[in-house]
């Protein structure tokens, strides 16, 4: 018996020294700093900041309505060691305080010491090589001191952290009330005999640094960065921060107090984590059932009776709930107890474009005696997911069905059997297997044309949405999270049409990133945070990996823009997370789909992200399926690249460039530059024309993969994620938009692409189609296709009549360019109109018949004359809106027209700036009125500017 333990424990030992040599096969990273003569260099003189004074400063508690408490202002910090030098103290607080700064909270190590003048903005030029990369080897002290107001004396309270990174031991008033780990999991903390009414608390947080921070490796002109490294082992965490080829490597990994810090009110119970589950009876949508789940603890030693009650617009419901002293129990309230909770008619919460996003309200309260314990207001939408997809039954048959995890109520796939689809035209497809007894929660789809269809499909209440949207790596390379920075780029999304962003690798995990996606109708396909399977390392510390996993879906789970679940970023996850993750979300959600990888498992392989030189191929053999990745370059405008670019960097390309993204010796970056500098008859001259000219580029590349997939929206093509619409820092590449929320072509080319309906043309085929993503049809519409030369004359023109049905492409027919048309370089116009003759959509393409890169003939066009008349302006609740009437008054096409909204005394450009439609052409003496929107804190005078290829 003996013996055979040793060759049990003789295997495992094997198994594990395997496991770790495979690690070690994986991207580790630099083992060194990169030499001096390897960093890139700036021709501007490095100007370091001015430091800030300290100042002490009396915490604040700022009240909600739910009684809680949020500690802000009055936050310091201060390296660890410092607390060893003669003269300071932990915990006494005084305006003589020496080696602390004024801390930014929420925000990280690397936020403070930029607010406060110490290191430089890491944004601009190469500033972030004068930051030392010791901020993420060291570990930090936080603190605050404050006063408990008097209306919260009759109250005890919890402290809650919602968000630190990567570990912390929190003190207050000289007691350890405990410790927390990982980037993405709530600390709560009793602070019962230690939290003081009557005199000043200090509560104290020592932040310390990932085990594995790993070696940024910066960008140069040969190398385009690691794509991580050794900080992957210490996931959950911002992998990301140690670099990637989208982000520099910040130098404190994000450590830090990234979200608030707050004191739960509470009295004799607690109410933990409610969640409002909504269940159709789809295809009918007539009503909906709802459910409510939560636990409530206790919090005394002895037994307690007390009422829980809800109020949901006018129904209302209350329930009597015995607890025996300090005990935790599941509550669930629901339509067999409370008739009321089946609504009539609900209003739905749709995703953007297919209908309103209606939210509603619950406020729970735990009563007793006529007195409010405690209160949870939890904002829901009324909707119900469901999938379709394909797995592979018991009998090895391949099935397409639909389902709905609400209805199913227990995991229905096993992702570690998945197989490879064989002898199909799917190639690198893969499809999981039902676990057992699944298929009776299915629906199998029989119609011949979806049978063989292994792609997922995403429905929200019965109807398909047609997913385009993009990736969204981090919100900010430093964590600057406020609602005021983050709207407008989710506005952003909303405003290009898209219905869907990925939070790649879960590193945007913060409530407001959610609800502003909530508000504004994106469904979010979330990852967790493991980057590249046998690119990137594992996470060493599953346990810890899966306490965080948990505490993600418990706190957002009531959010209705949540759509996927995903264990990481190409790739399945390790078993025995596989296994955890699977229990979690059945356990803790019940009402998503968890997609166990984001690339051939029911999707189609990532990418290509480089530049394709024959942008057309797009429209070939790239457009079908469910894909999450795919992406080109994006340069920015010349206005945005002045904001982090010295002067002297500008021009020509250079250090500087290639150091914010610009990876001239990979992803076809010359191919990319060559063909910028071929739309006109000479090379750029300045970065105004090079920019300029990127942008006509950037457009036709963004719309061309948006179209591609519209090309077969519903001929298996169900789904496309760009990589990427969201930039984290100044960037040259993988975005809809810049950092400063400008919008360049790729903006105006996606938009234009996700238009609502959209009519559009296929130069391959020669197919006109009309796209239409509402839930609305549109009979007796009228499509036209025309051809113009250079001048603007009109060559060629054809209309038809077509109905339009709703959430469909319909196919107009083949339009062709003549053969008798012989000009080399065309302007093909193709307009949709509703049966009033009202314009729906009008789309150019500018075709060369002979090379399709070839734009040189550009040049021949002569100047354009743009005039601009400002319409209706109206300032109301801090947004200023107009409309802006353009007109083409040369006797040239005006080509490329972006306007841009500008200050009046100053002539800066204002941003954000959302406007309705740019780099659009204009014939002569052709008027297009735009609709533009400003948000302004204050009503100020503003001008309208344009600008374009032939406007220089």
């Amino acid at each position: 018996m003996k013996n055979i333990f040793g060759i049990i424990i003789l295997f495992q030992f094997i198994a594990g020294f395997q496991n770790l040599n495979a690690q070690y096969e994986l991207n580790f990273g630099l083992q060194s700093k990169q030499a001096e003569s390897e960093l890139p260099k700036s021709k501007a003189a490095y100007i370091p900041p001015t430091p800030k004074a300290y100042q002490y400063i009396n915490g604040e508690l700022q009240k909600d309505e739910e009684g809680n408490f949020t500690i802000s202002k009055g936050w310091e910090m201060t390296e660890a060691y410092k607390l060893f030098e003669e003269g300071n103290s932990l915990w006494k607080t005084s305006s003589g305080n020496t080696g602390w700064y004024n801390a930014t909270v929420p925000g990280t190590v690397l936020t403070t010491l930029v607010d406060q003048g110490i290191y430089p903005d890491p944004y601009y030029s190469l500033n972030n090589l004068h930051i030392p990369d010791t901020l993420c080897r060291m570990d930090w002290w936080y603190r605050v001191a404050f006063d408990i107001p008097a209306d919260g004396l009759d109250s005890e309270y919890e402290l809650l952290l919602n968000g630190i990174n990567y570990k912390a031991d929190v003190w207050l008033n000289g007691q350890r009330l405990g410790n927390l780990a990982g980037a993405f999991k709530r600390g709560i903390f009793p602070t019962k005999g230690i939290l003081k009414n009557n005199e000043k608390n200090i509560l104290a947080i020592h932040i310390f640094p990932p085990n594995n921070p790993g070696i940024p490796h910066e960008q140069n002109k040969l190398s385009f960065g690691g794509n991580g490294g050794a900080l992957c082992l210490d996931g959950p965490t911002f992998i990301s921060s140690e670099g990637w080829d989208w982000i520099l490597g910040m130098r404190d990994r994000n450590i830090g107090i990234w979200q608030d810090v707050k004191l739960v009110r509470m009295n004799k119970v607690k109410i933990i984590d409610p969640f409002i589950i909504t269940d159709l009876p789809l295809p009918d949508t007539s009503y909906a059932d709802l459910t409510i789940k939560t636990t409530l603890e206790n919090i005394t030693d002895q037994s307690q009776i007390f009422i829980l009650k809800g109020t949901i617009n006018n129904i209302t419901f209350s329930k009597e709930i015995t607890l025996s002293r300090n005990e935790k129990k599941e509550v669930t309230i629901d339509k067999n107890e409370f008739s009321q909770l089946r609504i009539q008619n609900p209003q739905l919460w749709w995703p953007n474009g297919y209908g309103s996003q209606f939210l509603y309200n619950l406020k729970l309260s735990v009563e007793q005696e006529n007195k409010i314990l405690q209160t949870k207001n939890i904002r829901f939408g009324v909707r119900e997911l469901s999938y379709e997809l394909m797995a592979q039954s018991e009998a090895k048959e391949n099935v397409r069905f639909n389902y709905s995890p609400t209805d199913a109520g227990k995991p229905l796939f096993n992702n570690k059997n998945a197989v490879k689809l064989e002898n199909t035209q799917y190639p690198d497809i893969f499809v999981p297997t039902f676990e057992s007894g699944a298929e009776k929660y299915i629906n199998r789809i029989t119609a011949s044309e979806e049978k063989d269809n292994p792609y997922l499909t995403i429905l929200v209440n019965g109807k398909k949405i047609f997913c385009r949207g993009g990736n969204w790596g981090m919100d900010d390379g430093m964590k600057r999270v406020s609602r005021e920075r983050l709207e407008p780029y989710i506005k952003l999304h909303k405003e290009m049409g898209f219905t869907m962003v990925r939070n790649w690798t879960g590193e945007t995990t913060e409530e407001l990133f959610y609800t502003l996606c909530d508000e504004y109708g994106l469904l979010v396909w979330n990852d967790y945070m493991m980057s590249t399977q046998t690119f990137n390392l594992e996470p060493l510390d599953h346990k810890l990996f899966l306490d965080n996993a948990e505490d993600i879906v418990r706190r957002f789970r009531n959010h209705p823009s949540i759509a996927i679940w995903c264990p990481r970023n190409e790739g399945y996850a390790p078993a025995a997370l596989e296994d955890g993750f699977q229990k979690i979300i059945t356990e803790n959600d019940g009402t998503r789909h968890y997609h166990g990888n984001s690339m051939k498992l029911n999707l189609r392989p990532s990418g290509p992200w480089h530049y394709l030189v024959k942008s057309m191929d797009y429209l070939t053999e790239r457009s079908d399926g469910f894909t999450t990745e795919l992406g080109a370059p994006s340069v920015p405008t010349a206005n945005t690249i002045r904001k982090f670019i010295a002067k002297e960097d500008l021009w020509p390309i250079g250090n500087v460039w290639y150091y914010h993204d610009l990876h001239i010796e990979s992803f076809d970056w010359k191919d990319y530059i060559r063909d910028v500098n071929r739309i006109g008859k000479e090379e750029s001259k300045n970065i105004d024309e090079f920019a300029a000219r990127a942008q006509f580029k950037n457009y036709i590349l963004y719309r061309n993969m948006l179209e591609a997939w519209n090309n077969k929206m519903w001929n298996h093509a169900s789904g496309i994620l760009l990589w990427m619409s969201h930039p984290a820092w100044p960037s040259m590449t993988w975005q809809t938009y810049s950092y400063d929320y400008e919008t360049p072509g790729s903006y105006f080319g996606a938009k234009k692409a996700c238009e609502p309906v959209h009519i559009q043309w296929n130069c391959i085929n020669n197919q006109l189609q009309v796209i239409n993503t509402t839930l609305a049809s549109l009979p007796s519409a009228k499509v036209s296709f025309g051809i113009y030369d250079l001048k603007g004359k009109k060559l060629f023109n054809k209309q038809l009549k077509v109905n339009i049905g709703e959430n469909s492409a319909t196919n107009c027919g083949e339009m062709t360019i003549p053969s008798d048309i012989q000009e080399e370089l065309l302007l093909v116009r193709v307009v949709l109109e509703d049966a009033k003759g009202k314009q729906i959509s009008v789309n150019d393409y500018w075709i060369n018949q002979k090379d399709s890169n070839d734009y040189t003939k550009i040049s021949d066009i002569g100047k354009a004359g743009i005039k601009i008349i400002e319409k209706g302006t109206n300032y109301k609740n801090g947004i200023l809106s107009l409309k802006a009437e353009v007109k083409n008054t040369a006797p040239d096409i005006a080509l490329t027209v972006k306007l841009n909204a500008r200050e009046k005394e100053t002539g800066q450009i204002i941003l954000p700036a959302y406007i309705s439609d740019g780099y659009f052409n204009l014939l002569p003496g052709e008027t297009r009125i735009l609709d533009v929107e400003i948000p302004l804190q204050e009503k100020r005078e503003i001008y309208m500017s344009a600008e374009g290829l032939n406007t220089f």
